[in-house]
């Protein structure tokens, strides 16, 4: 596993330590109030086709196995806690003692495992009380679960004299199983990860990886940027500016034909990059925008595929928090990351304005345009708005000039979100909890998928995967472009089912050092990998971000008509994309101008 990004500037002391820890406090005070609300990130593309009876059975084995993990992290927890303790180890700059912040571990996955036990108790009583119809529904269950059983039995027939790749292809092949069992993603990538230690490297070694790493893996200071952006988001969807934004960009592009669509990409646009991620601007502006596109009669297919299509740009545009683990997992600038990402970003988004224009000017009956607006209502939403606008290229600016790093940016833009909306009126108590809680479950799910990337990381290093993977695709008699495609290929397919935040963290280990042996520049591959996974979230049959549009629009739209009205963007980005890899200097233009890269 490659080493976490360090950063050198720290304006007071002990501010590093203190942050580490309370990213600790943060990730295991949340993670049963996460599981609790069932926030933790699973692949639930099997779950929702089965009959009730098989997806009891399977939720009540993957709250089996849940289980099973935390009460051994839980175990571990107290070992850890202990062994600090009798070593009296303390912070290096504050001299803080630090047992007691490793033992919120131990209620903290206490409390954890008891919402498993609770939630595997009562599926497998519902599933043990249904009505079971069918023979075929308990033999069709019986063969997806013994693939689990079948693979390990096949492996351990060899008592370990099988390589460690093939160890660890056959880990890969029961983790995907897993996965579709609906085990959330984090909690099986720990799984896999410590018992394939345990099996190429002995039960004490897999043992040793769940007392120190689930501590120091979230004491990480270069993750405590993923809160505080998360925080940001938070208060600005809780103090409804999505609206606001959406307002301003309709008052300033409205008049032109498919004004409302253009406004709704602009708007997702700007929200994206206050709230970094993809699912939550897709939700806001889906609720923001398809009324008032549906008061102006606008065809369905267009209002839905550019909100679908306008979502996607939350991972891409900075301050994007799928950027940020990229950078943590490959030891890249976060910043650099950020810089990069800028202009295609903006880039999409045009695209997407671009697409709209030409196929409003040719039928103009689906998206007829607004009435024009005056200089004083567009001066108006200019002062609604001003101070996010401000705050976002202070932040940002900021980050690209070097005067702080990401994780005082995603202070400085936490709190000033939280300034500026109390100064407008728009925060109450209730919208400040709401905010706290919202974050404290977004940042704890994501540190759960990061911390069982960890977990799967040791795994594959020593399985060899990762390395074996990058010599045999290397010595292939194929050029370097045709490798990519392929890796890109498997992207996209990925992003249809799994959210972009679990695609990153579980593939980029295996597929980042062979794009490094084929010479591909790491911020140029990080940044057209994002925009891959993004094309995936929206990539027909399946595509996540339509299925949150649905969720919006309910009956109103059949989803064949959010796919087609998907399609026309889906062309723009694949032409976009075509020319991020031939011309790569529009990703790196930005970062060579500034020194950067």
């Amino acid at each position: 596993m490659l080493p976490a990004v360090t950063f050198s500037t720290h304006r007071l002391k002990g501010t590093q330590e203190l942050s580490e820890l309370g990213l600790m406090l943060i990730t295991f005070l949340g993670i049963a109030y996460t599981a609790l609300e069932k926030e933790h990130v699973r692949v639930e593309l099997l779950l929702m086709y089965l009959p009730e009876n098989i997806r009891l059975l399977f939720e009540a084995v993957s709250g089996g196995l849940c289980l099973m993990v935390s009460g051994i992290i839980t175990w571990k927890a107290f070992n850890h806690t202990a062994t600090v303790y009798g070593r009296g180890l303390t912070t290096s700059l504050l001299e803080l003692p630090l047992w007691p912040f490793i033992l919120i571990l131990a209620p903290g996955c206490g409390v954890l495992s008891i919402t498993f036990l609770r939630d595997t108790l009562k599926s497998a009583h519902r599933c043990v009380t249904a009505s079971w119809e069918s023979r075929h529904i308990l033999i069709s269950c019986g063969v997806f679960l013994s693939v689990v059983i079948a693979l390990l039995a096949f492996h351990l027939a060899g008592g370990g004299s099988s390589s460690p790749v093939i160890s660890g292809i056959v880990g890969m092949l029961i983790m995907v199983c897993f996965l579709f069992m609906g085990v959330p993603i984090g909690f099986c990538m720990i799984l896999v990860g410590a018992a394939g230690m345990m099996y190429l490297a002995g039960s004490a070694a897999g043992f040793s990886l769940l007392q120190p790493v689930p501590f120091n893996s979230t004491t990480n200071y270069s993750m405590t940027v993923v809160p505080l952006f998360i925080l940001m988001g938070a208060f600005a969807f809780k103090a409804g500016l999505s609206k606001d934004l959406y307002v301003l960009v309709y008052r300033f592009l409205g008049h032109l034909p498919g004004g409302l669509a253009i406004a709704t990409v602009g708007a997702c646009g700007c929200f994206a990059a206050i709230s970094g991620s993809s699912l939550a601007t897709a939700a806001t502006m889906g609720m923001v925008a398809l009324p008032e596109m549906k008061r102006y009669k606008y065809d369905p297919a267009l209002s839905t595929g550019c909100i679908a299509a306008g979502g996607s740009l939350g991972i891409l545009i900075p301050p994007s928090v799928v950027l940020i683990l990229y950078g943590v997992l490959t030891n890249q600038p976060i910043t650099e990351l950020f810089i990069a990402g800028f202009i295609p970003g903006v880039m999409e988004a045009l695209f997407y304005i671009i697409t709209i224009l030409i196929m409003c000017k040719m039928r103009p009956e689906l998206g007829p345009p607004g009435k024009r607006s005056n200089f004083k209502d567009r001066m108006v939403s200019v002062k609604e708005t001003w101070g996010v606008l401000v705050l976002f290229f202070l932040v940002i600016g900021g980050l690209y000039a070097g005067a702080f790093t990401p994780t005082e940016a995603g202070g400085i833009g936490a709190f000033g979100v939280l300034v500026f909306i109390a100064i407008r009126g728009k925060l109450s108590i209730r919208k400040f909890y709401d905010s706290l809680f919202d974050s404290v479950k977004t940042a704890s799910m994501c540190l759960t998928v990061f911390l069982g990337a960890m977990f799967l990381g040791y795994f594959l290093t020593i399985s060899q995967i990762p390395y074996e993977l990058s010599e045999f695709v290397a010595a292939l008699p194929l050029n370097r472009y045709v490798i990519l495609i392929l890796i890109l290929v498997a992207y996209m397919i990925l992003g249809c089912v799994m959210d972009s935040l679990s695609i990153v963290l579980l593939t980029v280990p295996i597929f980042f050092p062979l794009v490094q042996a084929l010479g591909f520049n790491p911020i140029w591959f990080g940044i057209i990998m994002v925009r891959i996974v993004e094309i995936g979230m929206i990539t027909p049959p399946i595509g996540i971000n339509v299925f949150i549009i649905k969720g919006v629009v309910k009956n109103d739209v059949p989803m064949h008509t959010i796919f087609k009205g998907i399609l026309p963007f889906l062309i723009a980005d694949i032409i976009q994309v075509i020319l991020l890899i031939l011309i790569p200097e529009i990703t790196l233009f930005l970062p060579q101008l500034l020194g950067a890269s």
